[in-house]
Parts: structure tokens; sequence; C-alpha cells
């Protein structure tokens, strides 16, 4: 019958939580000697056709980068990209993770995206062993999973169109009947509010998703769930550690009121690893994207000022204020990405965050900005962003512009492309996708303009530069 993941492709995204240079600003902040993202080893563990890996190797081309999949036609895609940008720092694989062997050599960071909860038993075991036997003494490994008590509701739900689905094969019908089956269960009168609360959140989940990750997902032949203990436990047995989560204010609690902080005290006291299944309980989180370390690794987990200062910072928080009053000691509110908001007076931090505001995606160096701790706080709150690299893409385009490489070819098939900031864009304008496709550097302004037929191209230069889609 063939491979799943052969039958039904998966197309692979960018995973800025994954970035090395993600990986290394954590490892950095908690006190580890992290490899530099510029030159570096990663390996990843379920790669598919390289869309997550393939813009790490574009943007890092001192560094190397391997991946493994089960999927032939996956890696065969990604091998065709890897040719077609003529990348010589980046191989994948097409094999068993349990076939991994000590011919693998070691690496600075190890990926696992997706894979811990689709797998067998042996194959999870398979994963952590080979996180310990590859990773380097200062390495970090990332591995993600879904996470219990939140994957409850999920996990009712999956059950549900399991069941539904039990003699259809096909894989659209699959779908189909799946999503066909909540739906019309959403449709009943029903007397429970809870019920209309959880069917209407599954509607929504089955609405947003894309039918390949909903087949592949929620329909999978082996979908399981943790709570973040037992995971802890297998690590240790493996002799690795916990880190942090990728999502670095996810494990802050300055953010909860004090009753909170106080039972977290109570329940947790200063084992990391028993607050982290704490706020799980909390939030009822189900979903999760643990960072590892090797065991004998000694973490301080204590903010010092002088690790953030030598970072890189940028913010698309915004003030509230049309005209922020930069004046010491008038409040103002930044405002960021998931809600996130910062109240500040001090005349030095509102300067700053509207110093970012002004040139995001861009990044500025900390030590340049001063308002450390405020910065630092903005972080943990996730308003901020903190990088161990200066920028890689343009902040604006040159005489001769040129655009990325992979998106240019992405844009040729699609309107979803990679970013230089490792993230996934949408170019709905058809015009600004026949000018990303133009910027090979060898062409001017009037050019371009005659090329492309719009006298608008410095405004569509300068989208394209916000998008960080050009290289410096």
């Amino acid at each position: 019958m063939g491979f799943v993941y052969d039958q039904v492709l998966y197309p692979g995204f960018p995973l800025p939580q994954t970035h090395p240079d993600r990986l290394a600003t954590i490892a950095g902040l908690l006190g580890m000697a992290a490899a530099s993202p510029d030159r570096c080893r990663v390996l990843e563990l379920g790669c598919g056709d390289g869309g997550n890996l393939i813009p790490m190797a574009l943007g890092l081309a001192q560094s190397q980068f391997t991946g493994i999949d089960l999927a032939e036609q996956a890696v065969a895609r990604g091998a065709a990209v890897i040719q077609a940008l003529g990348l010589g720092n980046i191989s994948l694989r097409q094999m068993d993770l349990m076939q991994v062997g000590s011919d693998l050599g070691e690496f600075d960071y190890i990926v696992a995206h997706g894979v811990h909860s689709w797998v067998p038993e042996e194959v999870r075991d398979g994963l952590l062993r080979i996180c310990r036997a590859h990773l380097a003494p200062g390495g970090v490994a990332y591995v993600s999973y879904n996470a219990y008590p939140g994957f409850h509701r999920r996990e009712m739900f999956r059950e549900m169109m399991i069941h539904h689905v039990r003699q259809v094969q096909d894989p659209a019908g699959r779908y189909q009947q799946a999503v066909q089956l909540v739906e019309g269960l959403a449709k009943c009168k029903l007397d429970s509010e809870l019920s209309r609360v959880l069917f209407a959140e599954q509607s929504q989940h089955l609405s947003e998703t894309a039918p390949w990750v909903v087949y592949h997902d929620d329909l999978a032949g082996t979908n399981r769930a943790f709570y973040f203990h037992e995971v802890m436990a297998d690590a240790r047995r493996h002799q690795l550690q916990y880190l942090a989560e990728a999502d670095f204010f996810e494990m802050q609690t300055e953010t909860y009121p004090e009753p909170v902080r106080q039972a977290l005290e109570r329940f947790a006291g200063t084992d990391i690893v028993v607050q982290e299944q704490y706020l799980d309980f909390i939030k009822g989180r189900r979903f999760r994207q643990a960072l590892l370390c090797r065991e004998q690794v000694v973490l301080d987990r204590t903010p010092r000022l002088d690790r953030i200062m030598e970072l890189y910072v940028a913010s698309s928080a915004r003030p509230d204020s049309a005209q922020p009053d930069l004046r010491e000691g008038v409040a103002e509110k930044f405002r960021g990405p998931r809600g996130a908001m910062l109240e500040t007076d001090s005349a030095v931090a509102k300067a700053a965050l509207c110093r970012l505001a002004a040139v995001w995606p861009q990044s500025i160096r900390c030590s340049d900005l001063g308002a450390g701790e405020i910065l630092f706080q903005g972080y943990r709150m996730g308003l901020l962003e903190l990088h161990t690299l200066p920028p890689r893409f343009a902040a604006r385009a040159g005489d001769y512009p040129v655009g990325s490489p992979l998106a240019r070819l992405q844009s040729q098939q699609t309107a979803m492309v990679t970013t230089l900031r490792h993230t996934l864009i949408e170019l709905d304008d058809p015009i600004d996708r026949r000018l990303l496709q133009s910027l090979d550097g060898t062409r001017n302004r009037e050019t371009l303009i005659a090329e492309v037929k719009d006298a608008e191209i410095e405004t569509r230069l300068d989208r394209l530069a916000k998008e960080a889609l050009l290289l410096r």
C-alpha cells in the first residue's frame, strides 16, 4: 500500500521556533555556551520535503544541515529544490529513524517537530536515543508533542472521527466524512453549554486546518498525547534534561495574578519540571515544544543583563497612542502579537520600543538601545524577539534588488513563500509575485518597471523589504 506520507503529501513549511538562532538565544540566556548558528551542524528528524531545513541552509551558508525522513517522495521533492538553489551545505536522506547509526555524526542542534506523538513507542524511544547519542555536549534538541491535559479535548473528537470513518480507506473520503460528522453533530440542538463550546472549537479547528494536515494528524493511526512529566521521565532515561520551551514566553509566571503564582510556588517549589507540569494544568496546554540538553550541562536560570545586551532585538509592537509621549514618568502602552502588552513610563524604554517599531522587521543590538531590563521583560511576555545574529535581509531595496532565491522559486508555483525571517507569508498580489521573480540582481528600477508593467515599483519593493524577502 505504500508509506502514508507518500500517498498523501504533507508540504513542509518554516518553523521559526526550531531555527538554530532561536535555540541558541534561549540556551545562552540560561547559561549555556551553545554553538553559533552561523557555524553549526543541524539534524532534523522527520524533515519531510525540507520546507523547514532548506531555508535554514540558505540563510546560514557556513553551517551544515542533515534531514532524515521515511517518505521517499517528500525527500525527492526537497532534493530537487536543493539542486535548483545550488545548496552544498544540506542533504536529505530517505531512511527509517530506527536505522540511524553512529556514522551520522554529532550535531549542535537536533529538531524533531511533529514526530514524537505520531510514531510507535519504540520509535519515540529511538528518537530520544538519537538525541542522546548524536547531540554535542553543548547542544540543544527540540522535541514537540501533543500534551495533556489540553489534548483531551482534541482527542475526544479524534476518537469520534476515527470511529465514523473506520470503513473508509480513500484519504479524501476519510477527510470529507470526518469533517461532515463534526459539522452535522454541531448543528444538533445541544443541551450542554460545554458541548456547544467544544463543538465550536473543533469546527473552527477543522475549518482553519488544511485537509492533508487533518488527514495526517487528526486521523492518523497513531496520535498520542503525554503529560509533561512523562516525557521528561523518558528524557532522563536517556540522560537528557529539560532546558526550556521553544516559545520562551510560555514559561513565564510573572504575567499571572499573585494567587496563581503563590499556588505554583506551593505546589512546585523551585523544581522547574514540576512547575511546568502545573502550568500545563492551569493553561490546559495541548501542544508542547520542549528543548532538551545533556544532563551534565549546568544551567543558570537567573536572568543576567550582560547576556541580554549582547543580543539583537526586534519587535512589531506598536504604541496605543498615535503620538506617544516619550517624556520620563508618562506611561504608554505598547501592544504586540498574541495580545501581549507592556506599559512603561521609562523614557529610554519608550524611545527604544518606538525605534524598534519604526525599523521592523529589522533588529537592533540591545546595547545600542539601553533599557535592557525592560527589553527582557518584553521578551518574556512575547512582545519582543531576541536573536544572536544581526538581520540577514535588506531594510530597503538596492539599485539592483535581489530577492530570496527560495521565495523566488516558490512564487512560481504558489502565493505562499518563505521569508528570510524563517516565516511563511502569502503574497496575494500577483504583481508582487511577478516582481519578486524578477529580482535576480541584474535589473534596475527602469528595467523592472518595463518588465512588470507597473509604475508603483518603489512601493512594491518597500513592501517586499518589509516582508523580509530581499537580500542585503
